[in-house]
Protein backbone atom coordinates (compact mmCIF):
# COMPACT_ATOMS: atom_id res chain seq x y z
CA UNK A 1 0.00 0.00 0.00
CA UNK A 2 1.53 3.32 -0.84
CA UNK A 3 1.12 5.81 1.47
CA UNK A 4 1.21 8.78 -0.98
CA UNK A 5 -1.89 7.34 -2.11
CA UNK A 6 -3.23 6.76 1.24
CA UNK A 7 -2.54 10.57 1.91
CA UNK A 8 -4.52 11.47 -1.19
CA UNK A 9 -7.31 9.25 -0.08
CA UNK A 10 -7.60 11.69 3.17
CA UNK A 11 -7.17 14.69 1.69
CA UNK A 12 -10.42 13.53 -1.07
CA UNK A 13 -12.56 12.64 2.36
CA UNK A 14 -11.40 16.05 4.36
CA UNK A 15 -11.78 17.89 1.23
CA UNK A 16 -15.14 16.34 0.41
CA UNK A 17 -13.99 16.93 -3.38
CA UNK A 18 -11.72 15.47 -5.97
CA UNK A 19 -10.93 18.55 -7.14
CA UNK A 20 -10.30 20.72 -4.61
CA UNK A 21 -8.12 17.56 -3.02
CA UNK A 22 -6.13 18.41 -6.39
CA UNK A 23 -5.65 21.79 -5.61
CA UNK A 24 -4.56 21.27 -1.95
CA UNK A 25 -1.82 18.77 -2.75
CA UNK A 26 -0.84 20.60 -6.38
CA UNK A 27 -1.84 17.56 -8.58
CA UNK A 28 -3.74 17.30 -11.43
CA UNK A 29 -7.53 15.82 -10.76
CA UNK A 30 -6.56 12.65 -13.26
CA UNK A 31 -3.60 11.64 -10.96
CA UNK A 32 -6.23 11.98 -7.48
CA UNK A 33 -8.77 9.77 -9.44
CA UNK A 34 -5.38 7.25 -10.73
CA UNK A 35 -4.26 7.47 -7.12
CA UNK A 36 -7.51 6.40 -5.61
CA UNK A 37 -8.29 3.78 -8.12
CA UNK A 38 -4.69 2.25 -7.45
CA UNK A 39 -5.37 2.34 -3.47
CA UNK A 40 -8.73 0.57 -4.36
CA UNK A 41 -6.69 -1.91 -5.66
CA UNK A 42 -4.30 -2.58 -3.53
CA UNK A 43 -7.17 -3.04 -1.01
CA UNK A 44 -9.07 -4.78 -3.16
CA UNK A 45 -12.35 -2.95 -2.33
CA UNK A 46 -13.88 0.03 -3.12
CA UNK A 47 -13.25 3.14 -0.78
CA UNK A 48 -16.12 5.61 -2.83
CA UNK A 49 -19.90 4.80 -3.65
CA UNK A 50 -19.93 5.37 -7.49
CA UNK A 51 -22.07 8.27 -8.48
CA UNK A 52 -25.10 8.72 -11.05
CA UNK A 53 -25.15 6.02 -13.33
CA UNK A 54 -21.48 4.40 -11.67
CA UNK A 55 -20.70 7.46 -14.77
CA UNK A 56 -18.95 9.44 -11.71
CA UNK A 57 -17.09 9.73 -8.56
CA UNK A 58 -18.44 10.98 -5.33
CA UNK A 59 -17.11 11.65 -2.09
CA UNK A 60 -19.56 9.19 0.28
CA UNK A 61 -17.49 6.88 1.44
CA UNK A 62 -18.22 3.40 1.42
CA UNK A 63 -18.82 1.20 4.73
CA UNK A 64 -15.29 -0.14 4.11
CA UNK A 65 -13.88 3.41 3.31
CA UNK A 66 -15.26 4.51 6.66
CA UNK A 67 -13.32 2.17 8.86
CA UNK A 68 -10.26 2.59 6.29
CA UNK A 69 -10.08 6.24 6.75
CA UNK A 70 -10.10 5.89 10.65
CA UNK A 71 -7.22 3.97 10.13
CA UNK A 72 -5.65 5.66 7.30
CA UNK A 73 -5.62 8.83 9.82
CA UNK A 74 -3.40 6.72 12.75
CA UNK A 75 -1.32 5.16 9.87
CA UNK A 76 -0.53 8.98 8.42
CA UNK A 77 -0.12 10.87 12.38
CA UNK A 78 2.78 7.56 13.07
CA UNK A 79 4.04 8.38 10.11
CA UNK A 80 4.33 12.22 10.92
CA UNK A 81 5.93 10.99 14.31
CA UNK A 82 8.37 9.26 12.84
CA UNK A 83 9.24 12.82 10.64
CA UNK A 84 8.74 14.41 13.95
CA UNK A 85 11.19 12.21 15.81
CA UNK A 86 14.00 12.63 13.19
CA UNK A 87 13.86 16.33 13.38
CA UNK A 88 14.05 16.09 17.17
CA UNK A 89 16.83 14.02 17.18
CA UNK A 90 19.09 16.20 14.77
CA UNK A 91 17.88 19.23 15.77
CA UNK A 92 19.35 17.73 19.30
CA UNK A 93 16.21 18.18 21.00
CA UNK A 94 15.85 14.24 21.64
CA UNK A 95 18.59 11.68 21.94
CA UNK A 96 20.80 9.69 24.16
CA UNK A 97 24.59 9.50 24.50
CA UNK A 98 25.98 6.23 25.83
CA UNK A 99 30.22 7.41 26.92
CA UNK A 100 32.65 4.51 27.91
CA UNK A 101 35.30 5.81 31.28
CA UNK A 102 37.56 4.71 32.76
CA UNK A 103 37.37 6.04 36.30
CA UNK A 104 40.06 8.91 36.04
CA UNK A 105 38.83 9.58 32.45
CA UNK A 106 35.53 10.36 33.97
CA UNK A 107 36.88 13.29 36.62
CA UNK A 108 38.68 14.53 33.85
CA UNK A 109 35.86 15.15 31.43
CA UNK A 110 33.38 16.32 34.29
CA UNK A 111 33.63 20.26 32.94
CA UNK A 112 33.14 18.61 29.31
CA UNK A 113 30.23 16.39 30.26
CA UNK A 114 28.99 19.68 32.63
CA UNK A 115 29.29 21.60 29.61
CA UNK A 116 27.35 19.49 27.13
CA UNK A 117 24.51 19.06 29.11
CA UNK A 118 24.13 23.02 29.51
CA UNK A 119 23.47 23.03 25.85
CA UNK A 120 21.81 19.70 24.72
CA UNK A 121 19.59 19.51 27.99
CA UNK A 122 17.12 17.08 26.22
CA UNK A 123 19.63 14.72 25.43
CA UNK A 124 20.06 11.62 27.67
CA UNK A 125 23.42 11.21 28.99
CA UNK A 126 24.66 7.37 29.66
CA UNK A 127 27.74 6.25 30.99
CA UNK A 128 29.87 2.66 30.92
CA UNK A 129 31.96 3.08 33.64
CA UNK A 130 35.00 0.53 33.21
CA UNK A 131 38.57 -0.02 32.53
CA UNK A 132 39.77 0.82 29.18
CA UNK A 133 39.98 -2.64 28.19
CA UNK A 134 36.38 -2.56 29.23
CA UNK A 135 35.57 0.33 26.98
CA UNK A 136 37.50 -0.76 23.74
CA UNK A 137 35.32 -3.97 24.14
CA UNK A 138 32.26 -2.06 24.40
CA UNK A 139 32.91 0.36 21.26
CA UNK A 140 34.00 -2.71 19.19
CA UNK A 141 30.85 -4.59 19.88
CA UNK A 142 28.75 -0.91 19.49
CA UNK A 143 27.52 -0.74 23.18
CA UNK A 144 28.46 2.88 23.45
CA UNK A 145 28.75 5.64 21.11
CA UNK A 146 31.98 7.27 22.38
CA UNK A 147 34.51 6.11 25.13
CA UNK A 148 38.02 7.13 26.41
CA UNK A 149 41.13 4.83 24.96
CA UNK A 150 44.58 4.48 25.49
CA UNK A 151 47.11 3.62 23.27
CA UNK A 152 46.69 2.75 19.83
CA UNK A 153 43.57 1.95 18.35
CA UNK A 154 41.74 -0.68 17.08
CA UNK A 155 42.02 -0.67 12.60
CA UNK A 156 38.50 0.67 12.95
CA UNK A 157 38.44 3.15 14.90
CA UNK A 158 39.11 6.95 15.09
CA UNK A 159 39.47 9.40 17.80
CA UNK A 160 40.21 12.62 19.36
CA UNK A 161 43.31 13.07 21.52
CA UNK A 162 42.45 13.70 25.12
CA UNK A 163 45.43 13.46 27.09
CA UNK A 164 49.56 13.05 27.43
CA UNK A 165 50.33 12.36 30.54
CA UNK A 166 54.13 10.86 31.47
CA UNK A 167 54.14 8.07 33.88
CA UNK A 168 55.75 8.31 37.06
CA UNK A 169 56.61 6.00 40.05
CA UNK A 170 54.81 7.02 43.25
CA UNK A 171 56.06 6.18 46.63
CA UNK A 172 55.84 7.39 50.68
CA UNK A 173 57.29 10.19 51.52
CA UNK A 174 59.89 8.30 54.11
CA UNK A 175 60.70 4.93 51.55
CA UNK A 176 64.24 4.50 49.85
CA UNK A 177 63.10 6.97 46.74
CA UNK A 178 62.79 9.90 48.58
CA UNK A 179 64.02 12.56 47.28
CA UNK A 180 64.56 11.19 43.49
CA UNK A 181 63.60 12.82 40.13
CA UNK A 182 63.58 9.79 38.07
CA UNK A 183 64.09 6.31 38.35
CA UNK A 184 64.68 3.75 35.63
CA UNK A 185 62.15 0.87 35.73
CA UNK A 186 64.35 -2.01 36.39
CA UNK A 187 65.48 -0.55 39.35
CA UNK A 188 62.04 -1.44 40.61
CA UNK A 189 62.30 -5.26 39.98
CA UNK A 190 62.41 -6.13 43.96
CA UNK A 191 59.68 -4.09 45.14
CA UNK A 192 55.84 -4.49 46.05
CA UNK A 193 53.68 -3.14 42.76
CA UNK A 194 49.80 -1.89 43.29
CA UNK A 195 48.54 -2.56 40.43
CA UNK A 196 45.01 -2.45 39.03
CA UNK A 197 42.10 -4.51 38.15
CA UNK A 198 42.41 -6.33 35.07
CA UNK A 199 40.36 -4.26 32.89
CA UNK A 200 42.70 -1.85 32.95
CA UNK A 201 44.63 -1.38 29.97
CA UNK A 202 47.58 0.61 31.89
CA UNK A 203 48.07 -2.49 33.83
CA UNK A 204 48.98 -4.36 30.41
CA UNK A 205 51.07 -1.45 29.43
CA UNK A 206 52.74 -2.20 32.83
CA UNK A 207 53.03 -5.56 32.83
CA UNK A 208 54.68 -5.47 28.80
CA UNK A 209 56.71 -2.85 30.16
CA UNK A 210 58.44 -4.48 32.49
CA UNK A 211 58.95 -8.02 31.04
CA UNK A 212 60.69 -6.06 28.11
CA UNK A 213 63.70 -4.73 30.89
CA UNK A 214 63.71 -8.25 32.31
CA UNK A 215 61.02 -8.86 35.62
CA UNK A 216 57.96 -10.04 37.18
CA UNK A 217 56.46 -7.09 39.22
CA UNK A 218 55.90 -8.31 42.31
CA UNK A 219 51.68 -7.51 42.72
CA UNK A 220 51.09 -7.08 46.45
CA UNK A 221 47.49 -5.97 45.46
CA UNK A 222 44.90 -5.06 42.55
CA UNK A 223 42.27 -2.15 42.29
CA UNK A 224 40.06 0.02 40.30
CA UNK A 225 40.03 3.09 42.55
CA UNK A 226 42.86 5.05 41.91
CA UNK A 227 42.25 7.26 45.72
CA UNK A 228 42.57 3.60 47.33
CA UNK A 229 45.99 3.00 45.75
CA UNK A 230 47.35 5.96 46.88
CA UNK A 231 46.43 5.53 49.61
CA UNK A 232 48.05 2.27 50.40
CA UNK A 233 50.98 4.07 49.07
CA UNK A 234 51.03 6.44 52.13
CA UNK A 235 50.85 3.74 53.84
CA UNK A 236 53.87 1.91 52.30
CA UNK A 237 52.66 -1.49 51.47
CA UNK A 238 54.30 -0.79 48.28
CA UNK A 239 54.71 1.14 45.12
CA UNK A 240 52.36 2.53 42.35
CA UNK A 241 52.65 3.52 38.61
CA UNK A 242 50.93 6.65 37.88
CA UNK A 243 50.07 9.43 35.24
CA UNK A 244 51.88 12.71 36.71
CA UNK A 245 48.38 14.58 35.67
CA UNK A 246 47.35 12.64 39.13
CA UNK A 247 50.32 12.54 41.09
CA UNK A 248 50.35 16.44 40.59
CA UNK A 249 46.96 16.37 42.53
CA UNK A 250 48.47 14.45 45.48
CA UNK A 251 49.44 16.34 48.60
CA UNK A 252 53.56 16.35 48.42
CA UNK A 253 54.01 16.26 51.75
CA UNK A 254 53.11 12.71 52.06
CA UNK A 255 54.33 11.17 48.69
CA UNK A 256 57.86 11.28 46.71
CA UNK A 257 56.52 11.69 42.95
CA UNK A 258 59.63 10.54 40.21
CA UNK A 259 59.75 10.10 36.55
CA UNK A 260 59.77 6.69 35.07
CA UNK A 261 62.61 6.07 32.74
CA UNK A 262 64.12 3.82 30.49
CA UNK A 263 61.18 3.32 28.98
CA UNK A 264 59.53 6.07 29.37
CA UNK A 265 55.86 5.80 29.46
CA UNK A 266 53.02 7.79 28.75
CA UNK A 267 49.73 7.60 29.88
CA UNK A 268 48.06 9.14 26.21
CA UNK A 269 44.43 9.10 25.99
CA UNK A 270 41.51 10.03 23.23
CA UNK A 271 38.16 9.94 22.92
CA UNK A 272 37.32 6.94 20.21
CA UNK A 273 34.36 5.58 18.19
CA UNK A 274 33.59 3.18 16.00
CA UNK A 275 33.79 4.15 12.35
CA UNK A 276 31.60 1.32 11.05
CA UNK A 277 28.51 2.53 13.10
CA UNK A 278 26.56 5.59 11.43
CA UNK A 279 27.34 8.47 13.77
CA UNK A 280 24.62 10.21 15.66
CA UNK A 281 23.98 14.35 16.14
CA UNK A 282 24.45 13.65 19.45
CA UNK A 283 27.48 11.90 19.00
CA UNK A 284 28.84 14.35 16.72
CA UNK A 285 27.99 17.29 19.14
CA UNK A 286 29.87 16.00 21.86
CA UNK A 287 33.13 15.35 19.72
CA UNK A 288 32.68 19.00 18.64
CA UNK A 289 32.96 19.79 22.30
CA UNK A 290 35.48 17.80 23.17
CA UNK A 291 37.35 19.03 20.48
CA UNK A 292 36.63 22.54 21.22
CA UNK A 293 37.71 22.37 24.47
CA UNK A 294 40.55 20.27 24.89
CA UNK A 295 42.24 22.65 27.12
CA UNK A 296 39.02 22.01 29.66
CA UNK A 297 40.61 18.57 30.41
CA UNK A 298 41.36 18.39 33.52
CA UNK A 299 41.06 18.01 37.61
Amino acid sequence: MDLKNLKIFVTVVESKSFSIAAERLFLTQPTISKAIASLEVDLATALFKKGEAGRKRDVQLTYTGELIYQHAQTILAEQQKIYDTIQQVQSLNKGKLTIGLPPLGSVLLSSLIALFHKKYPEIELKFLEVGANGVEEAIAAKTVDVGILLGNLRPNFSAIPVADSAMCLLSAKDSVWKNRTSVDLIELKDESFLLYADTFMLNKVILDAANTVGFEPRVVCKSGQWDFISKMVELNMGLALLPKIYCDQLNPEHFNVAFLCNPNLHWTLSMAWNTSVAMSPATRAWLNIVDENRDKIHF
